[in-house]
């Protein structure tokens, strides 16, 4: 069964209008606390996704600004709750313009709505008149092509909740009936690249190859020094390298999503360009190779900056 349906504005995750009925259930309690986090934190994470609390399962999808999240029962077949939730967004984006949902500034201003919610979480929970009028076989495929994003409640920040909840959470794969394939590794997602961010990784390579190759070419050079100490060449010698490693790793910031990712890439761009200074200073590096070096640099940190974590899909046809 559709136990709880919430619509939140996605930008702040402010509740515009849910389901008004009232669940004593201590697990249906916990869940929609749940159900609450996620909402507010909905635009970090991709337009259709599931996450299961342990007793049930919480689905959304969102698209012009607004969230639609759904509570359902864990046996609950996923491919109609996303149904569900398709039929709230339809009616709901037709009720409401984008302006009212922008000027909305206290919590369910739109309660109204709830209205509609019950009437269709109804006919949803009534699966013998719902059958004959929704293609199920359709639905099911185009979950199975393009499958909810699976969240967890480590995502959430909930690590122990066994103890702390009184529930304790599923054992391996556990998924409704129409069970899909969960997206894995999900903590380091590999990006979506335009050209500038190709071109910055290309050029962040490529100042790379010439640091490694002027690190070799002074190792080269040691056994030649026969009056000076091999020594002094040692500062140099560890600045072209930590200059190499630095942009190699600042080319893997622009393909992959990492924790810290903003105070990494400012770390790598202090690296790059105290060493590049370091070289020019002692005459190691001339100063059109500087300014070269210095605008790759500043190029990929600003790439970076401007990268999103996860691009969002622009069409939803469940």
């Amino acid at each position: 069964m559709v136990l709880y349906a919430m619509i939140s504005r996605l930008s702040d995750g402010l509740p515009l209008s849910a389901t008004t009925d009232h669940e004593p259930n201590r697990s249906v309690l916990e869940s929609k606390k749940f159900a609450k986090i996620l909402s507010k934190r909905a635009s970090q994470y991709p337009d259709r996704c599931s996450l299961f609390t342990g007793s049930h399962w919480l689905h959304f999808i969102s698209a012009l600004g607004v969230c639609f999240t759904t509570m359902c029962e864990e046996s609950y077949p996923t491919v109609l709750a996303f149904c569900f939730l398709k039929e709230l967004q339809n009616e709901f984006i037709t009720t409401y313009d984008g302006k009212r949902v922008a000027n909305a500034l206290r919590p369910y201003a739109l309660i109204e709505f709830d209205n509609f919610i019950q009437k269709t979480k109804t006919r949803f929970n009534n699966t013998r008149t719902l059958s004959a009028k929704i293609n199920l076989t359709e639905m099911n495929l185009e979950v199975k092509l393009r499958p909810p994003f699976q969240l967890t409640l480590d995502d959430l920040g909930f690590h122990n909740l066994k103890s702390s909840n009184g529930f304790a959470l599923p054992q391996g794969n556990h998924f409704p009936v129409d069970s899909y394939k969960p997206n894995q590794g999900h903590n380091k997602q590999l990006m979506k690249l335009e050209w500038t961010g190709m071109l910055c990784i290309f050029l962040s390579l490529f100042c790379a190859l010439i640091n490694f190759a002027r690190l070799v070419a002074l190792i080269n050079y040691l056994p030649t020094m026969l009056d000076d100490d091999p020594r002094i060449m040692a500062p140099y010698i560890m600045t072209f390298c930590l200059a190499a490693v630095a942009n190699v790793y600042h080319s893997s910031l622009l393909i992959w999503f990492v924790r810290w990712r903003g105070f990494k890439n400012i770390l790598a761009f202090f690296i790059l360009s105290s060493s590049n200074m370091y070289l020019y200073v002692h005459h190691m590096r001339e100063l059109w190779m500087i300014i070269f070096h210095i605008l790759v640099t500043v190029c990929s940190t600003f790439e970076v900056y401007n990268r999103r974590v996860k691009v969002k899909l622009s069409d939803y046809t469940v």
